[in-house]
C-alpha cells in the first residue's frame, strides 16, 4: 500500500475519530434542575439518577436546585438554558398539570406545550396524609374528630403553592366538612421537617418524604391510592377507611426545551430506560419508597394532557386563584 494511499484512509478516520471524541468528551456537563430544596425526595432521586446516568451518558451529569414558586423557578431557568442537551428539568406530575390551569402563558412566562418537550417519565409514588408526633392522635378517625373542634390542627402542609399537595387538601376538607387551611413549603423535606418538629400538625407528602428516617414523630393516616402501595403495605388508604379520595399516586418526569434536538431528547430517554431497568437501581428505589415506572415520552405527554383535563374542573370549582411569586 502506497503512503499516499494510506493518507488517504488515516486521515477522513481521524478526523471521525476526533469528532466523535469532541462528542464524548463534551465540556458541558449535563444539568438535572429540580424545583425543590435539597434532601427530599426529589433531590435523591435527581441524584440517583445523575449518578447512574453519568457512565451511559460518558459526560458528567449535576443536579441543580432552584426551589420556589411551585417549580416555576426551576422551568424557567430550564427555558433560558442552551437547548443543546444539556439542561433537563426533573418535575413531579402537579408541576406540568396545576400552573397549566391555574395561570396564563403571561402569568407563567412560560407555555408546557410550547417551551417544554417531555423525555420520559422516571417514577411513581404515592402520595399521604401524615401526622406529626405532637398532635396527639395516631389514626384518621382520631384526627378528623379533634379537627373538628379544634381549628389549630385543621392546617396542613403542602409541597407548595399550587401542587397537588395543596389541592388534595381541598379535596379532604369537603370528605372531611371542615375546612382546612393550606402551609406551603418549598419542597417536602420542608414539611417533612416541620412536622418532626411539631410545627405544624399534618402534612400531605410523598411515601418518600413521611415514612423514612422518622424516627417514630410522624405517622402516616392514609395514602391517596386505590389499593395498598406494595412497598408499604401497613399503610391503609383513606378509600379502605370511608374517605373517597383517590388520585392513584403521583410520578416525577425529565423534561427538556421543545428546541433540544430530537436526538439528543431520544438518547437521554433511552438512557434513562437503560438505568431504570437496572435491579440494583429499582431496589434503591424501593427504599425510599419509589417504584422505577419508565414511559417514554409520547407517553408521558399523552398521560399529562389526561390529568389537566381530570383535575381542570377540580380546580375551577375549588374557587383558588393563583399568585405570581
Amino acid at each position: 500500500m502506497s503512503k499516499v494511499f494510506k493518507l488517504k484512509v488515516l486521515i477522513p478516520a481521524l478526523l471521525g475519530l476526533g469528532a466523535s471524541l469532541a462528542h464524548a468528551q463534551n465540556p458541558n456537563p449535563v444539568r438535572i434542575i429540580i424545583g425543590f430544596a435539597a434532601g427530599g425526595n426529589g433531590d435523591i432521586i435527581a441524584r440517583m439518577l445523575a449518578n447512574e446516568l453519568r457512565p451511559i451518558l460518558g459526560r458528567n451529569v449535576i443536579v441543580e436546585n432552584k426551589p420556589g414558586a411551585g417549580g416555576r423557578l426551576a422551568a424557567l431557568q430550564l427555558k433560558s438554558a442552551p437547548a443543546d442537551g444539556s439542561n433537563y428539568l426533573l418535575a413531579p406530575d402537579s408541576w406540568s398539570i396545576f400552573p397549566t390551569i391555574l395561570q396564563t402563558e403571561g402569568q407563567l412566562r412560560y407555555s408546557l406545550q410550547k417551551d417544554f418537550a417531555p423525555v420520559a417519565r422516571v417514577v411513581s409514588y404515592p402520595l399521604g396524609l401524615f401526622v406529626s408526633e405532637g398532635a396527639g392522635v395516631h389514626n384518621l378517625k382520631e384526627y378528623i374528630e379533634k379537627a373538628k373542634t379544634n381549628p389549630s390542627i385543621a392546617a396542613y402542609g403542602s409541597s407548595g403553592a399550587g401542587s397537588i399537595t395543596e389541592f388534595l387538601g381541598i379535596v379532604m376538607s369537603k370528605e372531611f366538612g371542615f375546612k382546612m387551611t393550606v402551609i406551603p413549603f418549598k419542597g417536602g423535606s420542608e414539611v417533612k421537617s416541620n412536622l418532626m418538629g411539631s410545627q405544624i400538625p399534618v402534612g400531605i407528602m410523598t411515601a418518600g418524604d413521611g415514612l423514612a428516617d422518622v424516627g417514630g414523630k410522624i405517622k402516616p393516616l392514609g395514602f391517596f391510592t386505590p389499593t395498598r402501595w406494595s412497598i408499604a403495605p401497613d399503610v391503609p388508604t383513606f378509600k379502605e377507611q370511608g374517605y373517597d379520595i383517590v388520585n392513584g399516586g403521583a410520578f416525577s418526569a425529565i423534561w427538556t426545551s421543545a428546541k433540544t434536538p430530537e436526538s439528543e431528547r431520544k438518547k437521554m430517554e433511552d438512557a434513562l430506560k437503560q438505568v431504570l431497568s437496572k435491579p440494583d437501581v429499582q431496589e434503591k428505589l424501593s427504599k425510599i419508597y419509589v417504584r422505577s415506572d419508565f414511559a417514554d415520552g409520547r407517553t408521558l405527554g399523552e398521560q399529562v394532557g389526561k390529568l389537566i383535563q381530570y383535575w381542570n374542573p377540580i380546580v375551577e370549582s375549588s374557587g383558588i386563584k393563583a399568585t405570581v411569586n
